[in-house]
């Protein structure tokens, strides 16, 4: 990890491109020599984010997708700045779009190709150990080969074996969040987004409990 102060920061900015932002500021930059920034604000004085940095967070995670092989973003740096209670991870991004725009594109047959590629995905990440709690179609990128890779990884964690079932039902929850997703992936192409699931190594016995939890999940809405 690095310091730095708030006018090195702002060097760091100049002529950036702001990616997102808030209420606050800038969240996210992409600056002059085709880096990703993405700063995190501690909003109180006494935080958790004081020991347990997003920024480092998010690194340590890319580190690990890329060690298992799983595609994420090169990490380059870690960043603290202090007086403006600041951390940041700056990072080459990856190419491609995200996995959500790509089906809006695509037409039936595509979709359901992309869902059922989807779910083998899904099914690997849950059996290497992946806990990805903020998992939706808008963080999962398509590369230019067609392969799958993540971002916005500060709330991810790797296990050390596969995924026990409750938290399998917990990345459920959290994939169908939004009403565009929950018709492709439930409505539209359900047996598509199991099959791919069913053909990963996650097996036919995870499939099933999987697509149980969905049918629980259905029900309840």
């Amino acid at each position: 990890m690095k310091r730095i102060d708030a006018t090195q920061l702002d060097a760091l900015l100049q002529g950036a491109k702001t990616i997102e932002e808030d209420g606050l500021g800038v969240k996210v930059a992409k600056l002059d020599d085709g880096d990703f920034l993405k700063l995190y604000r501690r909003k109180r004085l006494l935080s958790s984010d004081l020991w347990d940095l997003p920024a480092q967070r998010f690194a340590d995670n890319a580190r690990d997708l890329l060690r298992i092989g799983i595609t994420a973003p090169n990490i380059l740096d870690v960043l603290m700045i202090s007086e403006r209670r600041l951390s940041a991870v700056r990072y080459k991004p990856l190419p491609g779009e995200t996995l959500r725009n790509v089906l809006r594109q695509a037409d039936v047959a595509e979709r359901a190709e992309l869902v059922m590629r989807f779910g083998a995905f899904l099914g690997e990440l849950h059996q290497l150990g992946v806990y990805f709690r903020s998992l939706h179609l808008g963080n999962v990128l398509v590369l230019p080969d067609g392969s799958f890779g993540l971002i916005d990884l500060s709330d991810m964690k790797l296990e050390s074996g596969p995924l026990a079932p409750w938290k399998r039902r917990r990345n459920l929850q959290h994939i169908l969040r939004y009403p565009e997703d929950i018709d492709w992936l439930t409505q539209q192409h359900l047996d598509s987004w199991l099959t791919g699931y069913r053909n990963s190594s996650a097996g036919q016995r995870a499939t099933e409990r999987f697509a149980r939890d969905l049918k629980k999940w259905l029900k309840a809405r």
